[in-house]
Formats: structure tokens, C-alpha cells, sequence
């Protein structure tokens, strides 16, 4: 008996926010035919509150800390199985690597640092009139992909920097 108790105090305490939360994930993956388990449910809380649109490699890291056990495998297989249901897409950077996002985010554009990788969300004006437009010349779309790339400011003080020291 005594087991039993240390493990329900071992639980830990969910919100009623976290709760719903999980309720809208997991009828988000039913919708698409996916059933929501511990593993993808960490994974895509990672991908959902990391705004630096992750690597596989960093989502690894973040998860492995709570589910010591699961694989750099499966962290990839269950990126593309959610890529594929539309929960989440792919940015590939420059050098071809490939960075993620939640699907709510495939509505917004973005910013591309090609000196450091740095992604940031961009909200312009306009956007959904660009969409809009779009989809009465071309049909429905499921997504767009609006990338600016060049040097951010994340990287453009230590590029003037750096010039100012070599004169």
C-alpha cells in the first residue's frame, strides 16, 4: 500500500491551464489521426514553447531531460510523422539544415541570420491580403513560406564591430 501512495504524491500537480492545454494536443493529433503519447506529447511542448524553432537535436536535449530513455531516432521519426499530419513544418537554413516550427506559425513570416541561424517570427501587415490573393489566383492553400534572410542585428553590431577593430 504504501508504494501506491508514494507514487500518487510522486504526480506531479497539473493546473487546470495544463489540463486544457493537453485536452486541445490531444485532439489536435486525433483530428489527424495520431494518438498522443508521452513522447510525442513532450516533444511537441517543446516545439510549442521553444521560439527559437529548434533542431532535432536541441528538441532531443529538452526532451531527454524527462524521458531519459527515449531515442534520438524517435525524436526524429515522430518530427516527420508530425510534419506530414501538418502539426508542425520544417524551415531549412542555410547549409541545409533544418530547423522546426508549430503549424500555427506557417501563417506568420520569418527572418533568417545567415551568419548565426538566429530565427525570428515576423508580423507584417498585410499578410493575410498577400495570402488572400494568393489563394484566388493559385486555389487553397495549406501553408506559406515567407523567409527574409540576411544579417540580423543579433549579428550586425559584432560585424561592425569586428570592421571598426581591423581598421
Amino acid at each position: 500500500m504504501a508504494n501506491k501512495n508514494t507514487k500518487k504524491n510522486k504526480r506531479k500537480a497539473v493546473s487546470a491551464n495544463e489540463q486544457a492545454q493537453y485536452r486541445e494536443w490531444r485532439q489536435m493529433f486525433h483530428a489527424v489521426g495520431l494518438r498522443l503519447t508521452k513522447q510525442r506529447l513532450a516533444i511537441y511542448r517543446e516545439l510549442e514553447t521553444n521560439q527559437n524553432h529548434p533542431d532535432v537535436d536541441t528538441i532531443f536535449r529538452a526532451v531527454r531531460t524527462d524521458i531519459p530513455k527515449i531515442s534520438l531516432f524517435t525524436v526524429y521519426r515522430t518530427m516527420n510523422m508530425m510534419e506530414e499530419a501538418g502539426l508542425a513544418w520544417r524551415i531549412t537554413t542555410w547549409k541545409s539544415h533544418a530547423r522546426y516550427g508549430t503549424s500555427q506559425e506557417r501563417q506568420i513570416a520569418h527572418f533568417l541570420c545567415e551568419k548565426c541561424g538566429r530565427i525570428d517570427n515576423v508580423e507584417l501587415d498585410g499578410l493575410a491580403t498577400l495570402r488572400r490573393s494568393a489563394e484566388n489566383t493559385l486555389g487553397a492553400l495549406t501553408g506559406m513560406d515567407l523567409i527574409f534572410r540576411g544579417t540580423g542585428k543579433c549579428c550586425a553590431s559584432r560585424a561592425k564591430a569586428s570592421a571598426r577593430r581591423r581598421s
